[in-house]
């Protein structure tokens, strides 16, 4: 999974060549930015089994009339599954954001304070024991801040250090 994942990233890495375009794995949501996890832990009663997939992928691109504006786009996957007798829960959320980005530094946006906004809708699934399974779309709008450091180019990506501070607004949906 880590080879797949890595693939990703060098693939559309290779489509953002010139310092305009910007694409990144993220930890939104303050989570592991991507991976597949199983674990298995023996309890006294039961067992605990858990899956946990997550994938985030942002993707953002200057607009050539606006100095120091990109668009930026955003997907996510993320999923969890417990297994623990009569406490499995289950969760599961994939959606998609579009917003803009203003980079303070428009000269060399490696090494740039930036501010900026998403709007976005995401599926969401929510479950615990032996309820039904709560599912609804969520719509939701992000605000962030934060600064870039670059780290340098290796091959044929130049590689930034990015941490950003967000507030994340949600209205929550179905059930």
């Amino acid at each position: 999974m880590k080879f797949l994942l890595g693939l990703i990233v060098l693939i559309t890495a290779s489509s953002a060549m010139s310092q305009s375009k910007i694409v990144s794995v993220d930890a939104f949501d303050l989570a592991y930015s991507g991976g597949l996890v199983f674990k298995h832990d023996d309890a006294k009663n039961s067992n605990l089994n858990s899956t946990t997939f997550k994938l985030n992928l942002n993707y953002a691109q200057s607009i050539e009339q606006y100095v120091g504006l990109m668009w930026k786009a955003r997907v996510h996957i993320n999923r969890q599954d417990i297994d623990y007798g009569k406490y499995d829960a289950f969760s599961s959320t994939y959606g998609a954001a579009g917003g803009v980005l203003y980079n303070f530094n428009n000269d060399d946006i490696k090494n740039s304070f930036m501010a900026g906004a998403l709007a976005g809708i995401e599926r969401a699934t929510y479950g615990y024991g032996s309820q039904n399974d709560k599912s609804g779309f969520n719509l939701f709008l992000d605000f962030e801040a934060g600064k870039r450091w670059d780290l340098g180019q290796y091959s044929v990506a130049n590689i930034s250090y990015a941490p950003t501070i967000s507030v994340n607004l949600k209205r929550y949906g179905g059930g």
